[in-house]
Parts: structure tokens; C-alpha cells; sequence
């Protein structure tokens, strides 16, 4: 069977990206159809950022060995219970995508359950599940259908696990060894390593290559001392493991040899486009959706946003990108920056920023005052008072216009002085100004006014 529908706007995929880009749309009066081929939510909602925080909640419960209502846990946990884990995982999958569900009826959004492939650059062919097809006429299209783990680990047995994978463990390993210290390895050894497991971290630069290096090396600080090894300058071999139908191990520096009886491989993703009819259609890719500044592809009605044109693999991405590409349907004047975009990681402690990385200005030979200290936060959560959070932050000021570059946090509440940072940033806030606003005291946006008074008497 097959019939056709008529919307001002397709989007193909509905995790962070896609699921922002219908709302926002259809909050503007756009007509737009969502399509999605398994279930609402994608990556983010089943695999990704509420798996790994619900995850670290679980973790969290069982190394305070107290009940967690909240979290549907309802009696003392055992570390190696990871059956209830997958109920957790479950329940707020669950919870998540009917929340979303409410959305899309409330806001008129309709929505085709099938795998989407591009016709021509204004018609989309949806196939159900059932063999039914459908074809949707659009005036513009945006594809959001995300990423996967780089890593198969078909070749390599069942000892070798990507992220996916790992998520849905039944057992918790004795030993973990993680190949890769991006923000996904670190999340994920700061878990472990507080459910008793011991962790090692094999990673060929430094931890969070990607990030400030004044936060990675904290991270490496904290995950030393609650016990993970660290191998950092090595690379492991996975084109050559040697036996693993054994217990796999890697040689590191000094010609010793690290291993695990499981190995989570979490070093890249690739783009889902495969059957997306890209090609026939001339939108390049590379292996990523080739975009410009406004997430447009090459053919002009056709936007690529988050995860899958690779520019910055986290929900925050995404969001702001979809942000982007409905503003330029919608004729405004937009563009995505990935400096502009905050992001976190949620480590132990969590760590979030914004902004220029120092030794991106000293590459770009920006003449700028970087700052960084240790504070102790009392904000409005009354256990502070008696025991303080401690928060380390760094700012990059331009030393000339006095305006915020950059600002990397380290602590439990870093996602709220890294948003405030945003702002600041977003509004051209110097740090004369922010030296002079009324925050709530105490609370963690008066920690970000703190360190811009300092800087302030240093420029």
C-alpha cells in the first residue's frame, strides 16, 4: 500500500537532535512530520546520555547502601544486582519516551513509525515495519539519525564490548579495561570503579583529548587516586589481540601487560546513514553529513544535525544545532559555533565548559588572561553549609575587550556555573560587568563572579 502526505518539514530520526528540531518547529506553525524507525528517542533516551546518568544513580545507591525511591529501587542493592539495573534503564526509557509522546499530541507533530530514504530532495519514502509504504512530501528535510560505536566486536568475541553493548551487561566484570578516555571511558571507569571493579583506562593521548587540558588531568588525578589505572601515550592493538578466547590483555609502556576479563573498546562513532538514499540524492558525506554553518548539506532544503555530520557527538550539540537549522527554514539569520555550545561529562567529580580551550587561543595566538582556583560551594542545597562542595574553575578573558572566552569547571555543580558562563558569553558580558550582578548568595553563579572579579585586577 502505498499514499503520500504533504508538510512544510520532515525529520528523519527523533533523538536529542531530531526531537528538538520537531518542537521547536512545530512551535513556529510549521506542519511537520517526525519519522523514526524503531522507537521515539533514539540514542539518547535508550543507549546514551539518561542510560549512562541513570546508570550512575544506580552505582550511586549502592555505594550509599540506601533505598532510592526515586530511582524504583526499592530495597538494599547488591553490586552485582545488575538485573535491577536493566528495570532502572527500563523504567526511565519508558518514562522518557511517553513524556515525548505527550509532546508530539500536544503539539500536533504526527508521526511515522518506518525506516526513512530520501526520493528526491523533497519527497522521503517511509517503509513500516509491516512492509507498508508511504511517501511524504516536505519542503525542507532534516536528517538526525545519529551514531553508533565505531567498534564490531563480532571479529573479536564476546570478551569485547562497545558502549551499546556494555549497557546491557547482566554481570558485573571483576576487571574492565576500557580502550579510549574520552568522555564516554571516563564516565564509565568512574561507575565501575565505584561498583568494586578494577578498571584500567588505555587511552593514546592524554584523558578528554577534546576538552581543556586543565580539566583532563584533574580527571586523570581523580580516577588515580580512587584506584584506575591509567595508561596514558599507549594505543592498544585491536587489529592484532593475540588469543581472545583467553582473558585479553595489551602491552603498555615498559613492556608490561594490562588486561580484563572484559574489554569496553569506547574510541569513535560512526554515522547511521546507511539506507538513508544519500547518494541518490547528491548530499555529500564524508564519512559524516558534510554541513555548513547553518547545518545545511549540500542540496540547500536538506539540513544534517547532530551526531550525524560529527561536528560534537553530545545531546547539547545536537540541540543547539537542530536550533540552528529550523532558524534558517524559519529565513533567520543563524549559524551554529561549537564554542558557543556548553557541554559536560559526567565523571566523578562531573566536569562541564564552554567556550575556547587555552591551548586553542595559544594556537590562535589570541592574546588572552587565563585564571583558574579551588572554592568551597555553599549553594541551596542546606547539606553544603555543613559540608561544601568543592568546585576548581578556570577563565579565558580577552585581555583587550575584557570579554569571556572560556570557562572550564570541575565539581558537582559545574553544569550550573559553566551555564551561567554561557550567557555571560551569549550577551558579550565583560568581566567588569559580571564583577558587578546581583547573584543569590550563596550559590554556584557567585563562584563564576568571584573569578572575574580576580581576573579583573590582573588585566
Amino acid at each position: 500500500m502505498s499514499n503520500s502526505a504533504s508538510y512544510q518539514l520532515a525529520v528523519i530520526g527523533s533523538g536529542a537532535g531530531g526531537k528538538e528540531a520537531a518542537i521547536l518547529a512545530a512551535g513556529n506553525g510549521l506542519r511537520v512530520v517526525l519519522i523514526e524507525k524503531s522507537v521515539l528517542g533514539g540514542t539518547s533516551f535508550h543507549r546514551g546520555y539518561y542510560s549512562v546518568r541513570a546508570f550512575r544513580a544506580y552505582a550511586e545507591a549502592i555505594r550509599e547502601s540506601a533505598k532510592s525511591p526515586a530511582a524504583h529501587i526499592q530495597e538494599p542493592l547488591s553490586k552485582t544486582d545488575l538485573p535491577v539495573w536493566a528495570h532502572i534503564q527500563q523504567h526511565v526509557s519508558a518514562r522518557l519516551e511517553r513524556e515525548f509522546t505527550n509532546t508530539l499530541n500536544r503539539t500536533g507533530i504526527a508521526v511515522r513509525f518506518g525506516r526513512g530514504s530520501l526520493i528526491d530532495r523533497n519527497r522521503v519514502r517511509v517503509e513500516s515495519n509491516q512492509g507498508e509504504t508511504e511517501t511524504i512530501l516536505a519542503d525542507n528535510i532534516i536528517v538526525a539519525t545519529g551514531s553508533r560505536p565505531a567498534f564490531d566486536s563480532h571479529a573479536l568475541g564476546s570478551r569485547f564490548v562497545n558502549i551499546d553493548q556494555l549497557l546491557q551487561l547482566a554481570y558485573l566484570p571483576e576487571r574492565l579495561l576500557i580502550v579510549g578516555g574520552g568522555y564516554i571511558g571516563c564516565e564509565i571507569a568512574s561507575i565501575f570503579r565505584s561498583l568494586g571493579c578494577a578498571v584500567d583506562i588505555i587511552e593514546k593521548q592524554h584523558l578528554l583529548p577534546d576538552w581543556d587540558v586543565f580539566i583532563g588531568g584533574h580527571i586523570a588525578r581523580a580516577l588515580h587516586s580512587s584506584g584506575v589505572g591509567l595508561h596514558l601515550g599507549q594505543e592498544a592493538d585491536l587489529q592484532h589481540p593475540g588469543d581472545t578466547s583467553e582473558e585479553p590483555s595489551f602491552p603498555v609502556h615498559g613492556g608490561v601487560r594490562v588486561s580484563g576479563d572484559l574489554v569496553l573498546v569506547a574510541s569513535g562513532r560512526k554515522p547511521n546513514v546507511e539506507g538513508l538514499g544519500l547518494d541518490r540524492v547528491k548530499v555529500i558525506t564524508d564519512p559524516f553529513i558534510l554541513v555548513d554553518e547553518c547545518l545545511r548539506t549540500s542540496v540547500p532544503n536538506i539540513f544534517g544535525v547532530g551526531d550525524v555530520n560529527g561536528f560534537g557527538l553530545m545531546d547539547s550539540v545536537a540541540v543547539a544545532q537542530a536550533r540552528v537549522a529550523v532558524g534558517a527554514i524559519l529565513g533567520k539569520k543563524t549559524h551554529f559555533s561549537k564554542r558557543s555550545v556548553p557541554r559536560c561529562a559526567h565523571t566523578d567529580p562531573p566536569v562541564a565548559s564552554v567556550g575556547w580551550t587555552e591551548e586553542e587561543v595559544v594556537r590562535a595566538g589570541l592574546s588572552v588572561t587565563a585564571h583558574s582556583d579551588m572554592f568551597t560551594c555553599v549553594t541551596e542545597d542546606e547539606k553544603s553549609v555543613i559540608d561544601p562542595v568543592p568546585i576548581i574553575v578556570k577563565i579565558l578573558v580577552d585581555t583587550q575587550s575584557r570579554m569571556i572566552l572560556g570557562v572550564h569547571a570541575i565539581g558537582r555543580h559545574a553544569a550550573d556555573i559553566v551555564n551561567a558562563a554561557t550567557f555571560a558569553m551569549k550577551s558579550g558580558t565583560t568581566v567588569d560587568d559580571l564583577s558587578e550582578i546581583t547573584f543569590v548568595h550563596e550559590s554556584a553563579a557567585e563562584i563564576l563572579q568571584e573569578l572575574a572579579t580576580k581576573v579583573r585586577r590582573l588585566l
